[in-house]
C-alpha cells in the first residue's frame, strides 16, 4: 500500500488528537472550585481519549507497514542481551556504586530519566550485567513482559530485562513504537516459554518479522507521535496544577 495513504491516515488521526487537546489553549489562571472540579474531569477524559487515540494511531501505522517488506527483529540492532544481578550478599558489588542498575519498577515511563539502584564496576564485572549505551531500548522479557523505556543515560539491567542497541538506520523512537505496538506484543505472546517465570527469549524474539520503513519515513512517524505526546504532557502538567489549586481551595474553605 502506498505511503501517501499512510500519510492521509496519520492526518486523520492528528486532527482527532488535536481536537481532544484544544481545551488547553484558554486555560485560565484563576479558578473557582466548581470550575476546577468540572475542568479536572474534562482533562482526565481528554487524557484517556488521547492516550487511546495514540495507541490506535501506532497500531494503525503498523498494520499499514506490515503490508510491505518485513525483516527479522535481529536485523534491527547492533547488540542486545539481558543483564544480570550481582550477588546481593557481596557488599563490594553495591556499596557506593555509581552504575545505574535497572529493575522492572524503573520502566514506568517512555523515557528512563532516573532510577533507584546502583552497582559498582566490580559488581558489573562479576555478573552478566553489561553497560547499555544511552538512546537504547530497555525491554522486559521476563515475568512482567512488555515493560519498555528509552534510556537517556548508560545503564545496566537485571536478568529478564533486555538492552537493545539500535543500528544506525533505526530511529530509536521508531523501535520503541514498534515494540510497543499490539502487533509486536501479540507476536511476543506466541513465543513465551512457561517455567519458573514466563520468559520471551531473545533468540525467539529475533525471528519476529517487523516492518522497516526508510529513515525518512521513520522520522515522519516519530515526529508526529512525539508532537502529540508533547501536547499530552502539557495537559498532564495542567492537570497536576489544577489538583494543587483544588487542594489549596479546599484547605482555605475551612480556615
Amino acid at each position: 500500500m502506498p505511503f501517501s495513504w499512510l500519510a492521509e491516515r496519520i492526518l486523520e488521526y492528528s486532527i482527532c488528537l488535536l481536537r481532544s487537546l484544544t481545551t488547553l489553549n484558554n486555560c485560565p489562571y484563576e479558578y473557582s472550585l466548581p470550575w476546577i472540579l468540572e475542568y479536572n474531569f474534562s482533562i482526565i477524559a481528554d487524557l484517556q481519549t488521547t492516550q487511546s487515540l495514540i495507541k490506535g494511531l501506532v497500531d494503525e501505522l503498523m498494520m499499514v507497514l506490515l503490508q510491505g517488506e518485513l525483516y527479522p527483529f535481529s536485523s534491527f540492532y547492533i547488540k542486545a542481551g539481558e543483564g544480570g544481578t550481582p550477588t546481593t550478599s557481596v557488599d563490594e558489588y553495591y556499596s557506593e556504586g555509581t552504575i545505574p542498575f535497572i529493575r522492572i519498577d524503573d520502566l514506568t515511563c517512555k523515557y528512563l530519566i532516573s532510577n533507584k539502584d546502583f552497582i559498582t564496576e566490580l559488581g558489573m564485572q562479576k555478573s552478566s550485567a553489561w553497560l547499555i549505551p544511552s538512546q537504547s531500548v530497555i525491554y522486559s522479557n521476563g515475568a512482567t513482559i512488555g515493560a519498555i523505556s528509552i534510556n537517556k543515560y548508560p545503564v545496566c539491567t537485571k536478568q529478564g530485562i533486555l538492552g537493545i542497541v539500535p543500528k544506525t538506520n533505526i530511529n530509536v523512537e521508531y523501535l520503541y513504537l514498534l515494540m510497543s505496538s499490539s502487533y509486536f506484543s501479540k507476536e511476543v505472546s506466541r513465543i513465551i516459554t512457561e517455567g519458573t517465570m514466563k520468559t520471551a527469549y531473545l533468540k525467539d524474539i529475533n525471528h519476529i518479522k517487523c516492518p522497516l520503513p526508510s529513515m525518512a519515513q521513520q522520522n515522519n512517524i516519530t515526529n508526529l507521535t512525539s508532537s502529540i505526546e508533547n501536547k499530552l504532557s502539557i495537559e498532564q502538567d495542567c492537570l497536576r496544577y489544577l489538583n494543587l489549586q483544588k487542594q489549596y481551595l479546599l484547605r482555605t474553605m475551612f480556615i
